[in-house]
């Protein structure tokens, strides 16, 4: 019996990136005797923009590092996910097979690069079909729009079991589609590889920056308390002119920085992940289109005051001891809820 994951596995982003190795990781790990792929399906607009999309500047040096980045994180993907992938819709009618849906926007119809993808939702496929940590993210239902929600719902109401990462998409689920489903962690969280104590030992006095939507006192704020720590400030992923900038490193040595780094100031969904998978004092600013993936995330674990401002003092910990807590309570539904859907199928 296989199993196949349908997912954004091919982008240049790092959270997406690694959000599918960790889930397929997972289930590899607590299902040794299922053969377990992805979906070869990406869509054209989203390989363009991720791949191609940075490699067409006027500017000579920022072809180059485009054409690094992308023959970097090409090499990373063939080691660690797969360089097979196409742009032809594959229809799964076998019946024998299960299906897992996430995890990443895959339902986000507002997306503004390529929009409403019924292939996400299962289109055209009669496996058994679960979603793990999917999310519609900034998309909204229309309610004039009738024949549109009744295709969505039609569609959702094939999969067995699902989940989400977000409140958002969970109150769209319950008030727009009448559907249950679950709020999990973010597949990042299902593998153990937390920060250990080795791992201190490498740890540098260095600020990482991950994101770019930061104001200039947010930036100010930053520039002087590194200073005043005597920080070096490095912008991983993004670039940031008011930072040395590293913007072409593969999946594993972004984790690498990220867990070498004394603070973090991050405007991202996956930049806050791994700040708390590492357990590193981390503060954010909120970017309007990742909001409403993270507003549930930061109000369980009591986050949501991590946000940068004019009043706070950046040495202020997190208190690890008591998240952690709550953090393993929710991995363990998590992970036992994948498990558990994955299960009733052979029932």
């Amino acid at each position: 019996m296989n199993i196949k994951i349908a997912t954004f596995f091919f982008g240049n982003n790092y959270g997406a990136l690694l959000q599918a190795y960790y889930l397929k990781k997972f289930i590899n790990e607590k299902f040794i005797e299922k053969k377990i792929d992805f979906f070869k399906y990406q869509p054209k607009k989203f390989i363009f923009r991720e791949e191609f999309s940075p490699m067409i500047k006027k500017n000579p040096i920022k072809i180059l590092n485009g054409l690094i980045r992308f023959r970097k994180l090409r090499k990373w993907k063939k080691k660690n996910i797969s360089l097979n992938f196409n742009y032809k819709k594959e229809q799964n009618m076998s019946k024998k097979e299960i299906s897992i849906y996430g995890s990443d926007e895959i339902w986000n119809f507002s997306n503004p690069f390529f929009g409403y993808d019924n292939f996400f939702f299962g289109k055209n496929d009669d496996n058994f079909k679960i979603s793990y940590a999917a999310s519609f993210g900034t998309a909204k239902i229309n309610d004039k729009d009738h024949r549109f929600k009744y295709e969505i719902k039609n569609l959702l109401t094939r999969f067995s079991f699902i989940s989400v990462r977000d409140k958002h998409s969970w109150d769209i689920l319950n008030s727009q589609f009448n559907l249950k489903s679950e709020i999990v962690l973010d597949p990042v969280h299902l593998i153990n590889d937390n920060f250990s104590k080795n791992d201190e030992k490498n740890v540098k006095d260095k600020c990482i920056i991950y994101g770019n939507h930061f104001s200039k006192q947010q930036i100010k704020k930053i520039i002087d308390y590194c200073n005043s720590k005597k920080l070096e400030i490095l912008s991983i992923g993004y670039y940031n002119d008011w930072a040395k900038n590293n913007i072409n490193l593969d999946p594993f040595e972004y984790l690498k920085e990220i867990k070498n780094s004394k603070i973090i100031f991050t405007s991202m969904f996956h930049g806050i992940q791994f700040a708390v998978k590492y357990k590193k004092n981390f503060w954010f600013s909120v970017d309007p289109y990742r909001k409403n993936k993270l507003e549930y995330f930061l109000s369980k674990l009591n986050l949501k005051t991590r946000e940068i401002n004019d009043d706070h003092n950046f040495d202020e910990e997190i208190d690890y001891i008591n998240l952690n807590d709550k953090l393993e309570e929710w991995k363990v539904f998590s992970q036992e809820f994948l498990i558990k859907s994955i299960n009733s199928f052979a029932r």
